[in-house]
């Protein structure tokens, strides 16, 4: 018997037997319309080896039970198509390409109900992992990493929420982070002219808002510079958004002693704002939204 323990070990200690595997791959199906690889791992076991676990994927999709949608993201199929069959959102299929995915940006704003743009062809992902551009069926979804001082804080998540998308749980920045990310690196949000009339029409969308918890992502990640674009927005829209006097006040602590450009403002065409300490585009300062109040009727 003591000569048979070694290939037993060989074979998979604790590996579940092929029905018992067949079972719990249809009951994780039934279960989880969208998934990834790393999901379908888990719910298996930690016993399960990789070749058995792209076996059952193959077989699965060989079957037409589900679809491979992105890189290790899965769809389940529907085995008769139809009109209003169950097609997966392209920021679904964002959030299961990385464990640690947060739906970030301009992707975080669209969520919010906030957009300019009628056709966005990126998704913004933040990860730990490598930068990079993924394939998605109808667009790209960039990673990006978060700031450094979150990551050396531990506190990559700080200020996100979650999101049900056609009851599947999507991570997302939350409006008073998104806010602070897009002022920061608008080039990550479609681009300066995106970023200011998405901007200029949040205040009369907005159905809640936190000034303080803006403040509390500013001072985490440290750029005093920051603090300049993020104050001068928030006073902006003091009375629209209730921002408190003692949120103004954190804000222009932060402030350096030097004066600098925000939102890619040029020395060429820029307008100071000295009590901010900044420069900003005449299309940054402007309050409309292409031309008209943002709460003009239509």
């Amino acid at each position: 018997m003591t000569d048979q323990l070694p290939a037993a070990r060989a074979s998979g200690e604790g590996a579940a037997s092929p029905p018992d595997l067949e079972e719990r791959t249809s009951r994780f199906l039934d279960a989880n319309k969208v998934f990834s690889r790393t999901e379908f791992t888990a719910a298996l076991g930690p016993h399960e080896e990789s070749e058995a676990v792209d076996s059952l994927l193959m077989r699965q999709v060989k079957d037409e039970r589900i679809k491979q949608a992105a890189h290790e993201v899965y769809v389940v199929g529907d085995p008769e198509p139809r009109p209003g069959r169950f097609v997966a959102p392209e920021y679904v299929l964002a959030s299961k390409l990385r464990p640690d995915g947060i739906l970030a940006y301009h992707t975080a704003l669209e969520l919010c109900g906030i957009q300019h743009s009628v056709i966005i062809s990126e998704l913004q992902v933040l990860s730990c992992g490598p930068e990079g551009i993924a394939d998605l069926p109808y667009s790209l979804c960039r990673f990006i990493r978060p700031h450094r001082a979150l990551i050396a804080a531990g506190k990559t998540d700080f200020l996100t929420t979650s999101k049900r998308l056609i009851d599947i749980p999507v991570r997302i920045t939350a409006f008073e982070r998104t806010l602070v990310d897009v002022l920061h690196r608008a080039d990550r949000a479609c681009g300066v002219d995106e970023v200011i009339e998405c901007l200029n029409v949040a205040p009369y969308i907005l159905e809640d808002f936190d000034c303080s918890k803006v403040a509390d992502y500013v001072e985490l990640v440290g750029i005093r510079s920051l603090a300049g674009v993020v104050g001068w927005w928030l006073e902006r829209w003091q009375s629209e958004l209730n921002v408190s006097r003692r949120t103004l006040d954190r804000m222009r602590a932060m402030l350096p002693d030097t004066y600098s450009y925000a939102l890619f403002a040029r020395p060429e065409r820029s307008e100071l704002v000295p009590e901010w300490r900044i420069y900003l585009s005449p299309d940054a300062l402007d309050t409309t939204f292409e031309g008209l109040p943002p709460d003009a009727d239509f």
